[in-house]
């Protein structure tokens, strides 16, 4: 059914579901979850805000908390047009999620992390910003960031480079992975543009979810 402006029935029923939207939005995206010992905990600032990143790994967190941060990061999913993932997909890879939480307990950012082996770089081209050219030649890769999402009222802050720090500190064991271990999925024109500051160059590595290990 397509809308029409200008149109009272057609205005009225596209006011009831933005209204139904955003308070679905408003109340998806709170982290009202307790700490435990299982959910690593770290503190970021920007813009002189203090924000908590919370790393959610489904093998040993609590059943509560990763199922929170599964709501949360589908919401995110439908945001960005990806595929939503069950509860036995995020548990059946090496898969982690992590949240950036205001000191108002609302989520300010979402991070889908996973054990990869291998990626490409990017051949930097003059082609148009949707196209994304990569070599041919496989590098190592441990780290692989699926989706990467910040609030509209916390972008421009520097959120998105520090929730990608706290995955290199805290995604391995006792290891901090080197950036040139650390790859995007096949990104958007706005998701290049943060991939070259969070790397520092143009031929960063990037992968296919096909290529995930299963």
């Amino acid at each position: 059914m397509a809308f029409q402006r200008g149109v009272s029935a057609d205005e009225l029923l596209h006011k009831k579901h933005h209204t139904a939207w955003t308070h679905r939005h408003s109340r998806i995206l709170v982290w009202d979850t307790e700490p435990v010992p299982t959910v690593t905990c770290t503190q970021i600032k920007s813009s002189n805000s203090e924000r908590f990143v919370y790393g959610i790994d489904p093998r040993v967190s609590p059943k509560r908390h990763t199922q929170r941060a599964l709501r949360i990061l589908n919401h995110v999913n439908e945001q960005l047009g990806a595929c939503t993932l069950t509860m036995h997909e995020l548990c059946d890879k090496e898969r982690k999620i992590f949240v950036c939480v205001a000191s108002n307990n609302r989520v300010d950012g979402c991070v889908l992390a996973e054990t990869i082996s291998q990626a490409r770089r990017v051949v930097p081209t003059r082609l148009s910003d949707s196209s994304t050219v990569c070599g041919l030649e496989n590098e190592r890769a441990v780290c692989g960031i699926s989706r990467i999402w910040v609030a509209t009222n916390a972008r421009r802050q520097g959120v998105a480079r520090q929730m990608v720090d706290v995955v290199r500190s805290t995604f391995a064991y006792a290891c901090r992975v080197d950036l040139d271990l650390v790859a995007f999925t096949q990104p958007t024109a706005d998701g290049r543009a943060l991939a070259e500051r969070v790397f520092g160059r143009k031929d960063f590595l990037v992968y296919t979810e096909e290529s995930m290990i299963s």
